[in-house]
């Protein structure tokens, strides 16, 4: 059976496409963009995270982890990842859930029947489903079976997607698809490699084609100080505007909201000093985003 590597179901999202929304996150990413607000989804497997805050060094995780990962001191136990499996047989044991397990395999019917239990509230509001991750499509054929069930059902369907697949893929998937929120992270290729490990080529292949074939599209920009504002915001906007059909962009101000995220996951974080982009910021590069005609929107969901 077709199955998703599935972090969380959130339910009644309004922020990620219109109306009332479920937004299934899939766990995976082929960026390693600095400023992630999901560390935990990067890695395309489970993963145990770990809240100290949360341990009152009971120890009872210590005996039933199969690889001896854990163990008890005199300042409280330790977690040795080295060799964690992501079995989650030590999360069983932990009643205070400093322990919990990230990511489950779940078959289309599965994802299916837990999104389908809110169908009142996207019909009423002319919401949907959305996936997330992560990035949905290292899951194509999970999600090409979970839209087109979706679709049939007369359920609209979005994806939150950095762009970053073959175009054969994308195309695929974009038959099934109502709505793309596409992730633009920089213009400049060094930039964007810089920043998220990867040249953003095929990104812009497949906006373009995307564009193309007449597909909704809204664009986010994650704007980071010192990264893709100023001049490279301009050259953003010159790339775009040359997508006549492309109206709406999205600005998503920077914030460290998502930074204790790094330390549940175990996950290197460079962006400690980084400093947040406040509304007034945001709002000057949405002006500039307005002088090349498009719709924007600051940090939220536009009806």
């Amino acid at each position: 059976m077709t199955t998703g590597l599935v972090s969380n179901i959130q339910k009644c999202c309004v922020h990620d496409g219109p109306g009332l929304r479920t937004v299934v996150f899939l766990m995976g990413c082929p960026l390693s963009c600095k400023w992630c607000q999901n560390p935990e989804n990067l890695a395309a497997k489970p993963i145990v995270l770990y809240d100290e805050e949360k341990c009152v060094s009971c120890g009872r995780c210590v005996p039933h982890c199969p690889h001896e990962c854990g163990s008890l001191t005199q300042t409280g136990v330790q977690f040795d990842r080295s060799g964690c499996a992501s079995c989650g047989a030590c999360v069983d044991y932990c009643f205070t859930e400093a322990k919990t397990l990230c990511g489950k395999r779940m078959t289309v019917d599965e994802v299916y029947q837990a999104v389908m239990r809110d169908q009142v509230f996207y019909r009423t509001s002319g919401g949907g489903v959305t996936l997330s991750g992560g990035e949905p499509t290292l899951h194509a054929e999970f999600c090409i079976a979970l839209f087109r069930k979706l679709k049939e059902s007369g359920i609209h369907t979005a994806m939150e997607t950095c762009g970053y697949c073959m175009p054969h893929t994308m195309l695929r998937i974009a038959e099934h698809t109502d709505l793309f929120l596409l992730d633009f992270k920089a213009d400049t290729e060094s930039v964007h490699e810089k920043w998220t490990g990867q040249s953003n080529q095929l990104i812009k292949e497949n906006m373009r084609m995307l564009h193309d074939m007449g597909k909704q599209i809204i664009i986010r920009i994650p704007l980071i100080p010192g990264v893709n504002d100023g001049a490279e915001f301009e050259h953003m906007m010159r790339f775009l505007k040359q997508m006549k059909y492309l109206k709406k962009v999205h600005i998503l101000p920077f914030h460290q909201i998502g930074s204790s995220k790094y330390t549940l996951s175990a996950t290197p974080y460079e962006l400690h000093d980084m400093p947040e982009c406040d509304a007034d910021y945001a709002a000057q590069h949405g002006e500039i985003a307005e002088k090349y005609g498009f719709e924007v929107n600051i940090g939220g969901w536009d009806a």
